[in-house]
């Protein structure tokens, strides 16, 4: 009977750091890979078909500019967040303020209707 992920996720986590990577080397021996080949030196890559990949990537300037534009949309995000808080704060202490020079409702009430039609 084949095993479920959960179970074998259970037995996982029931192995040893050891026993998990002696585990890793018999599979990577049983399909012929070799520890530590996943990544060949530079120099091992053919000089042409770097200066191909190079000349694609050129020819894509928002597949280079794409990482720069997150991390300032970010920035953007977080300053506009803090202009909006410190707006909030002004307005409130300007009404804040305003009640407090003109307390009674009779007052402010003839402040608005004298602004309205002042010429």
């Amino acid at each position: 009977m084949a095993e479920t992920p959960s179970e074998r996720k259970k037995r996982f986590k029931a192995m040893s750091s050891y026993q998990r990577q002696a585990l890793l080397r018999h599979k990577m021996k049983t399909q012929g890979l070799i520890e530590g080949s996943g990544i060949k030196p530079l120099s091992s890559y053919d000089n042409d078909e770097v200066l191909d990949l190079i000349q694609i990537t050129c020819c894509f300037p928002e597949m280079q500019v794409k990482q720069r534009k997150i991390k300032a949309k970010k920035t953007k995000e977080s300053k506009s967040l803090i202009t909006w808080i410190l707006i909030a704060i002004v307005l409130t202490s300007g009404m804040v303020f305003y009640y407090q020079q003109y307390p009674s409702a009779e007052t402010r009430r003839e402040l608005s209707v004298d602004g309205m039609f002042a010429d």
